[in-house]
C-alpha cells in the first residue's frame, strides 16, 4: 500500500476521525504484518510531533500489553510492537483490541499446523447498534453482540477449532470430541467440546465473564493471576483484570444470553458497565462524571421495545439526583 495513503489512514485514526463501525476494522488492518516498516516510520513521525501524555490506566494496560507482546516474539515483529507502545499516549486504549488480535494470531498453540496468518482469516465485525448471527464452518453457531469482533481461520483447520473474540458472543458448539472448540480473549481461553456458553470480553471494561448454559467448559485465565477453572451449567466465572480477582457465581445462564433477543439484563452490574452497554446497544456516546456515579451495583432488565430514552429514564429512577439530556447521539448525565 502507498505510504501516503497509510499516513492518511493512521493520522485520521489518531485524530478520532473514524466512525465507530470502522475502528475495529482499522485495528485489525493496522496490526497485520504487511507494510510494517512503513507503519512504524509513520508512528515515529507522529510521536515526534505529539505532546500528549498517557494517564495511569493507560500505562498499566500498556505494561500488561508489553509483557504479552514482547514474550517469545521474533525480531521481525518487535519493531512494530514497540512503535505501537511508544505512541500509546495518542492511541490510548482503543488500539489494544487490535494489539491483542495481533498477539493471539501470531502465538497459536497448534504447533503441528501452519500459523493462522498463513491462511485466510475470516473476520466478523459488528458495529455499535447491531447484532449478528454467524454459522461457522464446523456447524457451530455464534451470536455476536454490538461492538464485537470475531476472527478465525477460514476452515477452522488444525487439531483444535480456535477463534479470537473481542466483545461479547454466545456460542452453540457442534460436538467433536477429537477437536476441542477454543475461544481466546484478552485474558482468557475457553475450551469446550460441545456446549452452549456466553463470553463477554470488551477491552473497555474492567471485568470479563464466561457463563455456561449447558455442557462443560474449562477457562484458563492469564493476567495478574493465573488459574484454570471448570465451569458448570448456570455458573458464571468473572475475572477482574484490574484487581486480579476471580469469582464464580450461580446465575440464570439463559437470562444472561437474552441480549440475543434484544433484552438488556443487568445483575449487580456497575454503573460503568451499564453505560458502556447502552453506548454499544444504541450507538450513542454518554458523557458522565465517573467520580459521581462510579459506585453502586444495579439489577435491572430492559425489554427489546425500549429505546435509549426509556432506558435512561429507568436508570434515572434508580439513581436519585441523576439528570440527563440528549443532543443527537450524545447523552449528557449530570
Amino acid at each position: 500500500m502507498d505510504k501516503h495513503y497509510i499516513r492518511i489512514l493512521v493520522t485520521r485514526f489518531f485524530e478520532n476521525d473514524f466512525p465507530k463501525e470502522s475502528v475495529l476494522k482499522f485495528q485489525q488492518w493496522f496490526t497485520r504484518r504487511e507494510d510494517s516498516v512503513v507503519k512504524n516510520e509513520i508512528l515515529n513521525e507522529l510521536w515526534e510531533r505529539e505532546e500528549a501524555e498517557a494517564d495511569r490506566h493507560t500505562l498499566l494496560a500498556l505494561d500488561e500489553m508489553n509483557r504479552r507482546i514482547g514474550k517469545n516474539k521474533r525480531t521481525g515483529y518487535l519493531s512494530l510492537s514497540r512503535g505501537l507502545l511508544r505512541i500509546a499516549s495518542i492511541l490510548l486504549l482503543p488500539v489494544i483490541g487490535g494489539l491483542l488480535t495481533y498477539w493471539f494470531i501470531n502465538n497459536r498453540s497448534d504447533s503441528i499446523t501452519q500459523p493462522i496468518y498463513k491462511t485466510a482469516i475470516v473476520e466478523h465485525i459488528v458495529p455499535d447498534g447491531e447484532m449478528k448471527q454467524v454459522l461457522l464452518p464446523d456447524g457451530s453457531q455464534v451470536w455476536l453482540n454490538a461492538g464485537s469482533m470475531l476472527l478465525y481461520s477460514d476452515d477452522l483447520s488444525g487439531p483444535s477449532r480456535s477463534l479470537f473474540l473481542s466483545g461479547e458472543a454466545t456460542f452453540q458448539v457442534e460436538k467433536n470430541p477429537e477437536r476441542p472448540f477454543i475461544v481466546k480473549t484478552q485474558y482468557m481461553q475457553v475450551e469446550a467440546l460441545g456446549t452452549t456458553f456466553n463470553v463477554k470480553s470488551y477491552v473497555d471494561l474492567g471485568t470479563m465473564a464466561v457463563t455456561l448454559e449447558e455442557g462443560s467448559v474449562r477457562v484458563d485465565v492469564t493476567g495478574k493471576v493465573n488459574a484454570s477453572e471448570v465451569v458448570s451449567p448456570n455458573e458464571q466465572l468473572i475475572y477482574d483484570h484490574r484487581q486480579g480477582k476471580i469469582a464464580k457465581l450461580q446465575v440464570d445462564a439463559e437470562l444472561v444470553s437474552r441480549w440475543k433477543e434484544g433484552y438488556l439484563v443487568f445483575e449487580e452490574a456497575s454503573f460503568e458497565e451499564i453505560i458502556h452497554t447502552i453506548e454499544r446497544r444504541f450507538n450513542v456516546t454518554v458523557n458522565y462524571d465517573i467520580r459521581k456515579y462510579g459506585g453502586g451495583r444495579f439489577s435491572v432488565k430492559y425489554t427489546p421495545y425500549e429505546d435509549v430514552r426509556q432506558v435512561l429514564t429507568i436508570l434515572e429512577t434508580l439513581n436519585p439526583g441523576l439528570k440527563w439530556t440528549a443532543n443527537n447521539n450524545t447523552i449528557y448525565i449530570k
